[in-house]
């Protein structure tokens, strides 16, 4: 005969083996999630994977605590739907997931396309500008971004390679914004040099030499008869681009002039050199209010000795606001111009959208 408490634990086998066990479901759940974190999902479908987790964690918590109630007691029905609804929520991560990284892929590879164009817009409109540092630093913080971000993509990295492309992309349109309203801003000036330019050409039309300088085509040009004589490659100051205001801007003045003074060797370190009457009185009275309106310190000098001159060919503007010609090309000048000559300085002959060669900046 079978004891009472045989007979008990037989009953309670009987319906511990009844009831429906977590185990297989927590099995799957676990599987579910690793396959959603091989997708990145914990990357691509935060959202939704963390849900996951948590619904993971749950179950996990429910199962131990239930596992510390008496055998007969036990109800793993909230585990169960615990580790279900986690398992469904890590498939739909994982499916979110590899729908994000494709067309994150797709993406990315338009936009390094169009980003590269806007690197290539700056090398070929900006990169010869008096920029600040702030803009130089950007542009070349954008190209190192952009490298970085192509790398990453290379190595499927594609959410660090978003990251790295949207940091390019925030330098490099900073730089070219700023540098374009540096350049359209100058050029609002365009229609005084076109004026200047035609004005000096004129001059020459009764035979006399004329100096025309064009700063943005780094030309020296000596025109007779409206004819352009000679033309010789020219550097300016660093600030080249900005209106001579103060001594030491570095800035190339614009406007008429005259050359007081041929200098011979000996008379300058510059090979040879041909004086201008800059401050002239039109810089003076220009200068004269920009300091009553508190623009120019008043401690600041309008500044002098600005030369066509000598030691030029250095491949990039370094002159202290001069125009700088190379040896051979002052020699020539200097034969051909005398004391009194008209020299005209502009910032450029043709017009913005000819020196952009129609980009759309």
């Amino acid at each position: 005969m079978f004891s009472i408490a045989t007979i008990a634990i037989s009953i309670s086998i009987i319906i511990v083996s009844q009831k429906e066990l977590p185990t297989e479901d927590l099995k799957l759940a676990r599987e579910a999630l690793t396959f959603a974190k091989e997708a990145e999902a914990n990357i691509y479908s935060e959202k939704i994977y963390k849900e996951s987790v948590g619904l993971y964690d749950s179950a996990m918590a429910n199962w131990s605590r239930e596992n510390d109630r008496f055998i007969l007691v036990r109800d793993y029905s909230l585990v169960i739907s615990f580790a279900k609804r986690s398992k469904k929520k890590a498939e739909e991560a994982r499916e979110e997931s590899i729908k994000k990284s494709v067309n994150l892929n797709n993406d990315v590879k338009a936009a390094f396309v169009n980003l590269a164009k806007k690197i290539e817009l700056y090398n070929k409109l900006f990169k010869d500008l008096p920029l600040s540092k702030s803009v130089f630093d950007a542009h070349n913080k954008s190209k190192m971004f952009l490298s970085e971000s192509k790398i990453a993509h290379e190595n499927g990295k594609l959410k660090e390679a978003e990251i790295l492309f949207k940091k390019a992309e925030i330098y490099v349109n900073h730089a070219n914004v700023a540098a374009a309203k540096m350049l359209r801003d100058y050029f609002n000036d365009h229609s005084k040099w076109k004026n200047l330019a035609n004005d000096a050409i004129a001059a020459s039309r009764g035979g006399n030499k004329v100096i025309l300088v064009d700063k943005f085509a780094r030309k020296l040009y000596v025109y007779q008869s409206g004819k352009v004589l000679r033309s010789y490659d020219a550097e300016f100051g660093p600030n080249w681009m900005a209106h001579k205001e103060r001594a030491g801007d570095k800035a190339t003045p614009e406007g008429n002039y005259r050359i007081t003074k041929k200098k011979e060797r000996g008379n300058t370190i510059y090979h040879k050199a041909l004086l201008l009457d800059y401050p002239n009185s039109e810089d003076k009275i220009r200068f004269a209010a920009k300091k009553r309106q508190g623009l120019i310190s008043r401690s600041a000098g309008i500044g002098n000795l600005i030369e066509i001159h000598g030691h030029g060919g250095q491949g990039f503007n370094w002159t202290s606001g001069c125009v700088g010609l190379r040896d051979k090309d002052i020699d020539d000048l200097y034969r051909l111009v005398s004391s009194g000559t008209r020299v005209t300085i502009v910032g450029s002959v043709e017009p913005l959208s000819v020196i952009t060669k129609g980009l759309d900046f």
